[in-house]
């Protein structure tokens, strides 16, 4: 990841920030965000929330925060100023700018630009990059252009009838998670979640580096392998010791060693002040339930999940839409906080609900 905004504004102000989202699902990059700086403590008021674009006030720490555990945002930075998606008034805004104080020190700057869901305007972003670029070394002749790696980008994000424009403080590497594709694992399973599902089921359970977290539905770790990414000390337990024995090739493959293996039932889990569990039970031709209805299945793990689980702690279970986790889960006691559903495929929609240990 790399930064600007640092060096630039003191990172304890609160002020607007955005994010970049990538937009795989409608909800969920949100979701992720928003879990994350709950989890690390960081304070943020929501501003606006869109497909791809969201703004809080918050901290600056907080684009590293996102930017160190998220996967599911593009970039992220300092809002500098908002106006109508007109000419004028863009060319209005970036002249407002304090330019020589944002960019001091600083050799070279790029533009960028991007259209964020229906946006409703004329202006063309090649136009715009072009026309805001030329205003920024009208104010500062002395940095140059470098388009293939600048030290510091200027957003331009037209959303709606709105032009935002942000200074980009942190930005996701490409092929970040590609070594860790399921089928560049040592052990494969058709069922296994993909890296961005996986991380942000971890997020949104609330995980913390340091913290213990457990997935009693471990598979051959998609799961637990996001968690151990992020610094937690992980509990793989699966019913089928195959499993479990796929978990620990994968894991330390990556050099990453579990705090424990257990090849137990989920329903009957010999586990107790778990900081944070996400989990996706089977469900569906590739895996396998032992016999039980995946709706048994998960009414009973939810019924023994809340003594594994600490108080105040938090639980993401995915599972097929028809399942009824709400239901199941606050029979058991816990309270629903969110839900958010994704499209796999016609015959299947995944649903992911969050759920606390009150």
């Amino acid at each position: 990841m790399t930064s600007v905004t640092e060096s630039t504004h003191d990172s304890l102000k609160s002020c607007k920030l955005f994010f970049i989202l990538s937009g795989e699902h409608e909800s969920l990059p949100q979701a992720e965000v928003e879990a994350i700086l709950e989890s690390e403590g960081v304070p943020y008021t929501p501003v606006s929330r869109s497909y791809r674009l969201l703004t809080l006030e918050s901290q600056e720490q907080a684009l590293k925060v996102v930017s160190d555990r998220s996967l599911m945002f593009d970039s992220c930075g300092v809002v500098l100023g908002e106006c109508e998606a007109e000419e004028n008034e863009i060319r209005r805004l970036v002249r407002s700018q304090p330019i020589e104080n944002l960019l001091g020190g600083l050799e070279s700057f790029a533009v960028r630009s991007a259209r964020m869901g229906q946006s409703r305007t004329h202006v063309r972003r090649v136009d715009l990059e072009r026309d805001v670029g030329g205003l920024v070394k009208e104010m500062a002749p002395q940095i140059k252009v470098h388009l293939t790696n600048p030290d510091a980008t200027l957003m331009c994000l037209l959303h709606g009838r709105t032009f935002v424009l942000g200074l980009s403080g942190f930005r996701k590497p490409s092929g970040l998670i590609a070594p860790r594709l399921p089928r560049k694992r040592p052990v494969f399973h058709p069922s296994t979640m993909p890296p961005k599902i996986a991380r942000c089921m971890v997020n949104l359970a609330r995980a913390r580096p340091g913290g213990i977290f457990a997935d009693p539905f471990s598979g051959v770790g998609g799961i637990s392998l996001e968690a151990a990414t992020i610094g937690c000390n992980v509990v793989a337990l699966d019913a089928d010791l195959r499993m479990t024995w796929g978990v620990r090739r994968n894991l330390r493959h990556f050099g990453r060693d579990p705090l424990g293996l257990v090849n137990g039932d989920a329903r009957m889990m010999p586990l107790h002040s778990i900081d944070a569990i996400a989990t996706d039970p089977p469900y569906g031709r590739g895996s396998s339930t032992m016999g039980l209805k995946t709706t048994h299945l998960v009414r009973e793990f939810l019924l023994n999940a809340r003594n594994a689980l600490q108080t105040n702690c938090h639980l993401c279970i995915s599972s097929p839409e028809q399942v009824e986790v709400e239901r199941y889960a606050q029979d058991a006691g816990f309270e629903v906080r969110e839900k958010h559903f994704a499209r796999v495929h016609r015959s299947l929609t995944r649903q992911f609900v969050v759920l606390r240990n009150c």
